[in-house]
């Protein structure tokens, strides 16, 4: 692989449509995978923790399983397959899905790169209850990101009428207490994000309006999947969620706060880019990254971090746009931006700080 110390790239010609979509739906299972899978202090409308959340909500998602983050991520499929934009919608068209058919998804059988990596026979016999398929399924530490058994492991004993019945009941429960009284709000501010979206993409190529949304995510396209849609969220900024559906890619990108003036702005950048260089790890994954791309692997490997850290940590260069990401489910790497360095140069100049010679 060709070596640059820094590197600014483009995706080569398009060959998948392109969409956009929004709605309280996504946002709340975005929502319920933020609040399962991390404890970080988040601005916007989700708990802050399991333990903050109200206790029926609590004690709905504890049925489903304390971290089953990730899992809620598989149900987009079921919104973009029922055109269940918004949370009732969505509700509703969870009930209607056969349990099954809901254990298929939440195992991964309709995701493209769970089926290449593990076998769709292997994924649909773990969905109907074989243990021997679910152990095969946990001894690979690349299907579900190495979370499979935090995100599983409470629903997959289960029979799969059961497992449905803790899913409604998360989704239904968590939707009337925690989302519903900020859905009329976020819903708008979706929409608004959505259009304005929309409005770009008339002058911008697919893969530039990917890249101008996603924070600098540059999307190879994927033979297998024929369209990308785009998802703007507020429920867990700053993370890029980057999920497949059948013959979609879905990516869930977090929306940049309105209503700031050009002051205002400023001060926000510069904000991002102190918080993302004041730190000592941040600053171990920059230096590495100055002398070439890299795997989020092989900057935990270079700094001594774990996967989950060193994410971290990423998704807050990205956030400042340090850092680039490109690639698809073959394989991710991240870079550094020589756009976003010169932007980060260029805030710290408008705010007074002289440049260091």
């Amino acid at each position: 692989m060709e070596v640059r110390h820094v590197r600014q790239v483009m995706p080569a010609a398009s060959r998948f449509s392109l969409e956009v979509r929004a709605g309280t739906g996504f946002e709340l299972l975005i929502g319920l995978s933020a609040v399962a899978g991390t404890d970080e202090p988040r601005p916007s409308w989700v708990p802050a923790s399991l333990d903050a959340c109200p206790p029926a909500s609590r004690e709905a998602l504890a049925r489903v399983g304390d971290l089953a983050g990730e899992l809620w991520l598989h149900v987009l499929g079921i919104a973009l397959e029922h055109d269940a934009d918004d949370s009732a919608a969505l509700v509703s068209a969870v009930k209607r899905v056969p349990p099954a058919e809901l254990r298929r998804h939440l195992v991964g059988v309709h995701v493209p790169a769970w089926r290449k990596l593990v076998g769709v026979d292997t994924l649909g016999a773990a969905a109907a209850g074989d243990p021997r398929a679910w152990a095969r399924l946990l001894a690979d530490d690349r299907y579900y990101g190495g979370h499979a058994a935090e995100s599983l492991a409470t629903l997959m004993p289960l029979s799969a009428a059961e497992t449905k019945r803790r899913v409604v009941a998360a989704l239904s429960t968590f939707a009337d207490e925690v989302l519903a009284p900020h859905e009329r709000a976020i819903g708008r501010a979706l929409e608004r994000e959505a259009a304005a979206k929309r409005t770009l993409g008339s002058s911008l190529s697919p893969g530039e309006l990917i890249s101008a949304a996603a924070g600098g995510y540059v999307y190879e396209a994927e033979p297998e999947l024929t369209r990308v849609v785009l998802v703007p969220h507020l429920a867990a900024a700053p993370w890029l969620l980057l999920c497949q559906h059948d013959d979609a890619r879905i990516i869930c990108y977090p929306v940049e706060p309105e209503g700031q003036d050009g002051e205002q702005t400023v001060v926000r950048k510069a904000l991002k880019v102190a918080r993302a260089l004041g730190d000592e790890q941040r600053l171990r994954i920059v230096r590495r990254l100055a002398s070439g791309d890299a795997t989020a692997a092989e900057l935990a490997d270079a700094t001594g971090l774990t996967k989950s850290t060193t994410h971290h940590h990423l998704a807050q260069l990205r956030d400042a746009r340090i850092v680039v990401l490109r690639g698809n489910a073959s394989g991710y790497f991240y870079s550094l931006s020589a756009t976003g360095l010169a932007d980060a140069a260029s805030v710290l100049a408008e705010l007074g700080v002289p440049r260091v010679p």
